[in-house]
């Protein structure tokens, strides 16, 4: 098999769709989706999403109403317990920094192998929260479900529209006659989306640059083993370059979860160690996985030795399951180890911070031959100058 060049791959429909619009995005689609559409059809029209979305089954449409209200509940709060814009008054001098949203976001909601409405609701629902006025989604024509279109019309989302891979990414970032440019895109997305993200930062903000959903499970003799392979065959099944860790003490609870594994766990990537609980948070810190279980008694002990995970579920009752789908807190989470410095998807992702700093005449000269001795350190002389023509108008 032919190896390709990644960047260059990419960066070549990037500049494409740069240059050409609509019109590559078009090409793109009829080649890559196999979906021929004209410009208007690039967008999801308000009657097609009415229309679509009350086509649902009821169930579902209860199920992601409550979603989406648990999700909104938690964000809500988060953005209660931050900081907001603030300043603070010393010798004259006023310093502070405001706090703002960003104005606008892209987000990429993968299709492919599934569906996710759940994704729409883990990312607009927090932009929405935190302020953000304009709510942009792109995704793969075959992805756009009843279920996708639903979970956007209730998260407050502005327009949607029928593109997917790359290309999508190259439109939120350039903007075309069709679509908007972002402010910021966030959202999960393959190896050729991530690429495309990470070729734009600077043009425009991303949030991270997604690696393969992964787990680990730290487990003692009082978990049930039942729990714990079902829950690492849920991760396994978003796709074949997932990963799983189970790391216990208990000898118990490796051969049930073999024996319940079985052949079912062939071919993907998944590590299970016998250590002490001690040595399996280190580990745990060391590989700083997406999602953590903690199935051991006295969790929240164990937890708060945690310092390294996108997202901590805590007992044998909480399944990662319940937080892709319903706890709250978004689950578009770091992963590849980047919880080491990064956060998930959150209202924090989605704001930005301005200082501002007002100086009285009085104040400066109090400061200014501190500035000048700084600036003349640095041999930056027209930094010093800059102060010195105001104490000349004395």
């Amino acid at each position: 098999m032919k190896t390709i060049d990644l960047a260059g791959y990419i960066a070549k429909i990037l500049s494409a769709v740069e240059r050409d619009g609509d019109n590559a995005l078009l090409r793109f689609g009829a080649r890559f989706d196999g979906v021929n559409l004209s410009r208007s059809g690039l967008r999801v029209r308000e009657a097609e999403i009415r229309r679509s979305s009350a086509g649902i089954p009821v169930l579902l449409r209860d199920a992601l109403d409550k979603a989406a209200s648990n999700v909104k509940s938690f964000h809500d709060r988060e953005l209660k317990n931050m900081s907001f814009s603030w300043s603070m008054s010393r010798l004259g001098a006023t310093t502070g920094q405001v706090i703002r949203s960003v104005e606008s976001v892209g987000i990429y909601v993968p299709g492919g192998r599934f569906s996710y409405p759940s994704t729409v609701l883990m990312t607009a629902i927090p932009a929405r929260a935190a302020g953000v006025k304009k709510i942009v989604i792109v995704s793969p024509p075959g992805n756009i479900t009843p279920g996708v279109l639903y979970a956007a019309r209730i998260s407050g989302v502005s327009e949607i529209y029928r593109v997917g891979g790359p290309w999508a990414i190259a439109a939120l970032a350039f903007g075309t006659a069709s679509i908007p440019k972002v402010d910021l895109i966030v959202g999960p997305g393959n190896k050729y989306v991530n690429e495309a993200k990470r070729q734009v930062f600077g043009r425009t903000g991303i949030d991270s640059l997604a690696g393969p959903s992964e787990i680990a499970i730290i487990a003692d003799d009082s978990a049930d083993e039942r729990f714990i392979a079902r829950d690492i065959l849920a991760q396994l099944e978003h796709a074949p370059d997932a990963k799983a860790y189970l790391f216990t003490d208990s000898r118990r609870i490796l051969r049930g979860v073999n024996s319940v594994l079985g052949v079912k766990a062939g071919g993907k990537q998944f590590k299970a160690v016998k250590c002490s609980l001690g040595r399996a948070v280190e580990l745990v810190n060391g590989i700083a996985p997406e999602h953590l279980e903690i199935a051991v008694k006295n969790a929240r002990r164990i937890a708060a030795n945690i310092h390294n995970a996108g997202a901590v579920f805590i007992g044998n009752y909480s399944p990662v399951a319940a937080g892709d789908y319903w706890a709250g807190p978004s689950h578009t989470l770091p992963t590849a180890g980047a919880s080491r410095f990064s956060s998930g998807i959150s209202v924090c992702t989605f704001l930005k911070r301005t200082s501002f700093i007002e100086f009285s005449e009085k104040s400066l000269a109090a400061g200014a031959g501190w500035i000048k001795s700084i600036a003349r350190a640095e041999g930056l002389i027209e930094h010093g100058r800059s102060i010195e023509i105001r104490e000349r108008q004395k």
